[in-house]
This record gives structure tokens, sequence and C-alpha cells, in this order.
């Protein structure tokens, strides 16, 4: 994230979810070094997240979304690109987007 906004001098926003949205923060390349510390977890679902940038009118470049794969509630597609960042043991095919193996 921090190279993200190293490099594109842009604005980041951070939705903390895991089965509801937990937090929203902003950052812009004035706030690097991030230190971002992750709220929630246990049981995940998809859509919040996604529902979140919908009603703040968000209109964001593309999302990055961090998960452990183990979740199958999905939104409908969204018109911006997605890609899932997954860690973890879990198989892992979203109906959409593209997906990377994350490295810790």
């Amino acid at each position: 994230m921090n190279d993200i906004l190293e490099t594109f001098q842009c604005k980041l926003t951070v939705i903390h979810c895991d089965s509801e949205v937990e937090q929203v923060d902003e950052f812009d390349s004035m706030d690097t070094p991030l230190r971002i510390e992750a709220k929630g977890g246990g049981g995940t679902d998809f859509r919040p997240p996604f529902e979140t940038i919908e009603k703040r009118g968000l209109n964001p470049a593309c999302v990055i979304y961090f998960t452990d794969g183990c979740c199958n509630s999905y939104p409908e597609e969204p018109q911006y690109p997605v890609l899932w960042a997954k860690w973890g043991e879990y198989e892992f095919t979203p109906p959409f987007g593209e997906v990377i193996e994350a490295q810790a």
C-alpha cells in the first residue's frame, strides 16, 4: 500500500471487513509509511465492502481485496477491476476479478 501511494500520488481507502464493515480509513501520500492494524476477524462476507464503496459514491481505479478465500458470499460484479490477494489453504475461485497468491 505504501508503494501504491508513493508511486501514484493517489488516495487510498482501506475498508476493514469480516462479516460487516468494521472501519474505513483514508490515506494519501502524505501518510506514508502506513501503519495499519486489521480490524475485525472471523466470518467473512465479501458484499459489505462493495456496498460501502457504492454508498460512499467512491469511484475506485481498482479494488485489492486481501482474503484467505474462506467465503462464498459475493456481490454482483462491479464496473471496476478487482484483484483478490489470497493467502492460506482454502481453494478460491471467485466469480469475477483476478486472483494472486499473496506473500506475507
